[in-house]
């Protein structure tokens, strides 16, 4: 996952999550690149994002399951406003996922 996206231009970014505990396990993890951000999720619990701040008219979402390195295919959305993800799954310990919210306008 990590070198399949631009690396050089990605930087911690937690102003895309919405009402994120400050800490715990439920603790999520923002960085964002050219073209889109990662949001590692460690207890499987919904996120908030405000996507206006991937700067793309159209965002594909996907999940990342870091514990088989399989990826799966989430919903397109509009790059406006402010969008809650459900992990896949139970939330709780053991069910960690990374959300990659890709620019639909950039080839990948």
């Amino acid at each position: 996952l990590i070198e399949s996206r631009p690396f050089l231009s990605r930087v911690p970014d937690q102003s895309l999550l919405i009402g994120n505990p400050e800490n715990g396990f439920d603790h999520a993890q923002a960085t964002r690149g050219e073209g889109y951000p990662f949001i590692y999720i460690p207890a499987g619990r919904p996120v908030t994002i405000d996507v206006r701040k991937i700067a793309t008219a159209t965002i594909q979402s996907s999940w990342y399951d870091p514990r088989t390195g399989a990826s799966r295919p989430g919903a397109v959305i509009e790059g406006k406003g402010i969008h809650e993800f459900v992990p896949p799954g139970t939330p709780g310990r053991g069910n960690d996922w990374v959300l990659v919210l890709d620019d639909r306008t950039r080839a990948r």
